[in-house]
Formats: structure tokens, C-alpha cells, sequence
């Protein structure tokens, strides 16, 4: 990121409400690393933090006029990115759990006739009526591949807490794959 004296990130902003093409690169010039920098602090997968670089740019591009010049251009931009990778994790739980693979290789099939796909919706379903903090660490921890005092530092929880969360979580999710198994016979 280029630091620009506040004359230049004011005429910068200018441009940006003309919605002036030059600026918009300039923008991405000078903003694009941070950006990338605090998606990848939320998120791991690359293809999904590409996806969201290309997002956090349109929207401040789409919403440049709302910007109050009060505050830095840098920390809107920063916010606009933080609170785009916060709603990509949220967004998350809603999605088939195809990423939760080294979690799912672990849990022995119920079922002869119950496949990977299958197991993942059956999972998805168990994971969607954990408590939502559950629901966070087990998202962090398997989707994303954070480390306990990542998702402490992400979530404020205690590590302790994280590390409890994730315990019950995965006993929680244990009981009731086994509870659907003796279901089924």
C-alpha cells in the first residue's frame, strides 16, 4: 500500500465518485495488497479470498459516494474487506460441507448405501443445529484450517473455550451420526 498525503487520497476520492477508470486502478494499485492481506488473515482458501478481493473492490467502488470523509480512505477500505471476509465465514454454514473432507474421512460410513456426499449433507444438517459459537469453531477449524489461537484471536474466545467449543462440538456430532446409524438398523 502507498501511502498517499491526505491532498492526494482526497483528489483520489474525488476521482473515485466520478467514477474515473484511472482511479479505480490507482485503487487497486495502491490498495490491492492490504485488501489481499486481510481476506487471507480471515480466509485460507485462495480461490475463495480471489473471489472476495474482486468483491471487496466493486463494492467500494459501487459505494464510493457514501463514503464520509471523516475518516481515512484506508480504514473504510480496511472495514468494507474485514467485513467481507466476517460475512463469508457467516455465508459458510450455509454451504454443503465439501471442505470438511479430513473430518468426514474419519467418521465411519452409517451406511453401506450412504455415500461421501451423503455423509457431508448428514453432517451439514448435524452442524446446522450445533450452538452457533459450535458452529463457528467447528467453520474455522475444519473449513478453514485456523489454528485454536487463530480462531481465539478471530472469535475473542479464550483458547480454552475454543478448544472446549470444538471438543463438545465433535462429541455432539459423534452422538448423533451414531444415534442415525442405529436408525438405520
Amino acid at each position: 500500500m502507498s501511502y498517499k498525503s491526505k491532498e492526494e487520497s482526497d483528489n483520489l476520492v474525488k476521482r473515485l465518485k466520478r467514477k474515473e477508470e484511472g482511479a479505480f486502478e490507482e485503487l487497486i494499485d495502491d490498495y490491492g495488497g492490504v485488501i489481499y492481506k486481510v481476506l487471507h488473515t480471515y480466509i485460507r482458501d485462495k480461490n475463495s479470498v480471489d473471489d472476495l478481493f474482486q468483491d471487496v473492490f466493486i463494492k467500494i467502488f459501487k459505494n464510493i459516494h457514501t463514503f464520509r470523509e471523516e475518516s481515512k480512505l484506508s480504514v473504510w477500505i480496511y472495514q468494507i474487506a474485514m467485513n467481507t471476509a466476517k460475512n463469508h465465514l457467516r455465508k459458510k454454514f450455509n454451504r454443503d460441507i465439501y471442505e470438511l473432507q479430513d473430518y468426514t474421512a474419519s467418521v465411519e460410513p452409517v451406511d453401506d448405501d450412504l455415500d461421501n456426499r451423503d455423509l457431508r449433507e448428514l453432517l451439514d444438517l448435524y452442524i446446522g443445529e450445533l450452538p452457533e459459537n459450535w458452529q463457528t469453531v467447528i467453520n474455522l477449524y475444519y473449513f478453514q484450517s485456523y489454528s485454536y489461537n487463530e480462531i481465539a484471536e478471530i472469535t475473542g474466545f479464550p483458547v480454552g473455550t475454543v478448544k472446549t467449543y470444538l471438543y463438545r462440538a465433535k462429541e455432539k456430532l459423534c452422538f448423533l451420526m451414531e444415534r442415525h446409524r442405529k436408525e438405520l438398523l
